[in-house]
C-alpha cells in the first residue's frame, strides 16, 4: 500500500514537471488609415492604465512618424500583439483595403497588405462601392474639420468663410486679395490644404462642393509660398499656416494648435454645434474591413483586436473625459442621438432626429 501511494505521488509530480508551460501567442496585424485621430488611437492602444496593450511600446518609421508599430501584451496577458499602422491618408487607405495594396511598415525594408482601415471619409466618396464590395464599416466617432488662419495683419478682419468663399479659396488660392475675404490688405490669401490621399481633404471638398485641382501652398526652403500637391498631415498644415502670411488652412480639430479658427457659414465648431446640426464640416470615422468568410477578412484574433480598439475609442467615459478627445472629436453616440446624415454621402444633408 505504501509503495502504491509513493508511486502515485511520484507519477503526479512527473506529470507536473513534464506538462508544457503556457505558451505566449503573437498576433500580427496591419491597419491603414488617416491621421485625424492618430493621438486617440495611440493612447487607446498603449495607455498604461486603460490601453489594450497597457504600457506597450510605440516605434516609428525613421522617416515618417505617421507610420508606427504598437507592441505589447493584450490586457497584460499571454497574447503578444505586434500592430503596424500606416496613417498616411484615410482616402488612400480605403483604396489600399479595396485593392489589397502593399503598404510601407515601420521597418523600411518591409511592406504588407492591410486587413483593416480607419478613415473619416466614406468609401463611396473615393469611388468605392462599399456594398458591392461587401465591406464592413463600424462607426466610432465624429471628426470635425476646421478652417484656421495665420494670425498676422493680413487677415485680422477675417472671422468667417461662407461656402462660396471656401470654394473660391481652394480653387484660387494665391490670386485673391485679403480684402476679398474681409481682410485688411490687398496681399494674396494662400490656401494650405491636404493632399488627395487625405480623408480630411475629401470631407472638406464634399462639404464646400469643390471639385478639381486645389491651389495648395506650402513654404519652400527660402520661406516663400509655392504651390504643391498638399500636406500629408494636419500638423504639416498648421506649421505652414503659421509661416505663410495671409494663409488659411484646413485641419482636423485636434491639429488646430494655437491658430485662430474661422467660423463656417457663421457657425464655429464646438461639440454642441455638431450635435445640434449647425456645424457641417465633419465625417464619421469608420473601421473598415472585409467580413468573414471573405479570404481578405481579418483572422479571429485580428478581428478581436479591431473590435476591442473600436470599443475603446467609442467608450462614452473616455469620449467625455480624455484630453485627447474632448473638444477635438465628438462622440458618435451623441451625434447619432441628435442628428442623422448619410454614411455614404460625405457633405450630405444633416437632419434632426429629435422631432
Amino acid at each position: 500500500m505504501k509503495n502504491y501511494i509513493k508511486k502515485t505521488i511520484l507519477t503526479g509530480i512527473a506529470g507536473i514537471l513534464l506538462a508544457p508551460a503556457l505558451q505566449a501567442v503573437t498576433v500580427n496585424i496591419v491597419t491603414v488609415g488617416g491621421n485625424a485621430s492618430i493621438k486617440v488611437v495611440q493612447d487607446r492602444l498603449t495607455n498604461s492604465t486603460s490601453g489594450l496593450l497597457p504600457g506597450g511600446s510605440i516605434t516609428f518609421n525613421p522617416t515618417n512618424s505617421l507610420i508606427f508599430r504598437a507592441a505589447g501584451a493584450w490586457n497584460g496577458g499571454t497574447t503578444n500583439v505586434v500592430w503596424d499602422f500606416n496613417f498616411t491618408g484615410g482616402a488612400a487607405a480605403i483604396l489600399d483595403i479595396a485593392n489589397q495594396n502593399h503598404v510601407q511598415l515601420t521597418d523600411t525594408n518591409a511592406t504588407a497588405i492591410p486587413v483593416s482601415a480607419i478613415s473619416i471619409v466614406a468609401p463611396e466618396t473615393v469611388g468605392i462601392n462599399s456594398t458591392g464590395l461587401g465591406l464592413q464599416q463600424d462607426f466610432t466617432l465624429v471628426a470635425p474639420i476646421v478652417f484656421v488662419k495665420n494670425p498676422g495683419a493680413d487677415l485680422v478682419g477675417v472671422t468667417n468663410l461662407t461656402q462660396r468663399l471656401a470654394n473660391y479659396l481652394e480653387s484660387s488660392g494665391g490670386t485673391l486679395p485679403a480684402t476679398y475675404f474681409g481682410g485688411a490688405t490687398a496681399n494674396p490669401v494662400y490656401y494650405v490644404g491636404r493632399n488627395t490621399a487625405a480623408a480630411v481633404r475629401q470631407v472638406v471638398d464634399a462639404n464646400v462642393f469643390f471639385t478639381g485641382a486645389a491651389a495648395n501652398y506650402h513654404t519652400n526652403s527660402s520661406g516663400l509660398p509655392v504651390q504643391w500637391a498638399g500636406a500629408g498631415s494636419g500638423t504639416e498644415v498648421a506649421n505652414n499656416v503659421k509661416l505663410i502670411p495671409g494663409s488659411i488652412g484646413t485641419v482636423a480639430a485636434q491639429d488646430v494648435s494655437t491658430l485662430p479658427q474661422l467660423s463656417y457659414e457663421g457657425v464655429f465648431f464646438s461639440t454642441a454645434s455638431v450635435t445640434n446640426g449647425t456645424y457641417p464640416i465633419w465625417g464619421y470615422e469608420r473601421y473598415i474591413y472585409f467580413p468573414s468568410p471573405d479570404v481578405r477578412a481579418p483572422s479571429t484574433p485580428q478581428l478581436n483586436l479591431i473590435t476591442a480598439l473600436e470599443n475603446a475609442v467609442a467608450d462614452p467615459t473616455y469620449d467625455h473625459t480624455s484630453s485627447f478627445f474632448v473638444n477635438k472629436f465628438v462622440s458618435y453616440a451623441d451625434v447619432n442621438a441628435n442628428v442623422s446624415r448619410s454614411s455614404t454621402l460625405d457633405g450630405g444633408l444633416i437632419q434632426s432626429v429629435i422631432y
